[in-house]
């Protein structure tokens, strides 16, 4: 194929993946609710055991709209990511031989459940703690001693003493303290949550609640995510994720094709680590925990990569070397 006829494969490739993303998300219009759902569980897990507030913002009118849609647009590059990866490897066998793209076509399969269990460890286990590394990080930040001093009173205006309050007589606490709310409280009941940090009060027409922080270990910095950011900080590691669990797929197709000698992959082994560290640093958010997650797995995934290309015999089809040379 020449340059042009690669180039009109590749917006076909491009036009047919975007019309697959664009029916995707029509269909994930409704569920996408129940996606958002899911999506901010881990951060109000977060949020909740270092007992900072459990909402999120919104510092536009029509930002609340803007990030269903962009829920809506993660669940349809979900939902159509076996569609894309085999567009993706289609087009890349369109530049091979008959029996190279014979093995493409054997690996989209793999290549599509790799790219789902990807985003499915992202959501299980990297997404929850790279949030609680964050969270609590901000959360370590101590609140300063704010008790004046004399010549501090002196300049703010202050009395230098202050009378003395007299200490209220010991009595039975006034609200009652539970690990979950009880069932069916008649209204007026009052209590506090100590699972959620919340004081609750029973109404004629449901519960309401304040949330509380603690007074005697007050962070500096209290965390309240912009919704819009936390959209895109999962969907960069969805796609981070989904890339990398690509990486046994890639090595084992260089092998086969023969365009790489697995002594050659072993022989640079600390190269190729150094190149995921590298990679990982660049697409994973800017924290360590999530630098890590990332890299750990794709280096175990590259291992494993040389692992099943060992077992496979390289091909290297007739066409390839009876190819004539530039020159003849």
């Amino acid at each position: 194929m020449t340059i042009g006829e690669h180039l009109d494969e590749l917006r076909g490739c491009v036009v047919r993946s975007l019309l697959a993303l664009l029916a995707a998300c029509l269909l994930c219009i409704w569920p996408s609710k129940f996606l958002l759902e899911l999506i901010a569980r881990p951060v109000v897990l977060a949020l909740r055991h270092y007992g900072q507030p459990e909402t999120f913002l919104a510092t536009a009118p029509a930002e609340a709209l803007l990030i269903y849609a962009k829920t809506v647009v993660i669940a349809g590059l979900i939902l159509a990511s076996p569609y894309v990866i085999y567009e993706l490897w289609n087009f890349v066998a369109a530049g091979l031989f008959p029996h190279e793209r014979r093995m493409i076509y054997r690996v989209i399969p793999l290549s599509a459940g790799l790219f789902l269990a990807g985003v499915a460890f992202m959501y299980s286990f990297v997404l929850l703690l790279s949030l609680k590394f964050l969270v609590g990080f901000s959360a370590w930040l101590p609140m300063p001693d704010a008790q004046p001093t004399a010549i501090e009173r002196l300049f703010l205006g202050e009395p230098s003493t202050r009378p003395a309050l007299e200490t209220p007589p010991a009595s039975q606490p006034a609200v009652a303290f539970y690990d979950a709310d009880p069932a069916q409280p008649p209204p007026g009941t009052l209590w506090f949550n100590r699972t959620d940090n919340k004081l609750k009060l029973q109404g004629a027409e449901g519960v309401y609640s304040v949330q509380l922080m603690p007074g005697d270990r007050r962070p500096m910095v209290t965390t309240h995510f912009r919704i819009g950011e936390y959209l895109t900080f999962v969907l960069m590691l969805t796609i981070a994720f989904g890339l990398a669990f690509q990486m046994p797929v890639v090595v084992v197709m260089f092998v086969r094709i023969g365009l790489v000698q697995v002594e050659t992959f072993r022989k640079y082994r600390r190269v190729v680590i150094l190149v995921i560290v590298v990679i990982a640093g660049a697409i994973a958010p800017p924290d360590l925990v999530s630098h890590l997650l990332l890299s750990g797995p794709m280096i175990l995934l590259f291992e494993l990569g040389l692992l099943l290309a060992r077992r496979q015999p390289v091909r290297r089809g007739p066409e390839r070397a009876r190819l004539p040379s530039p020159h003849s």
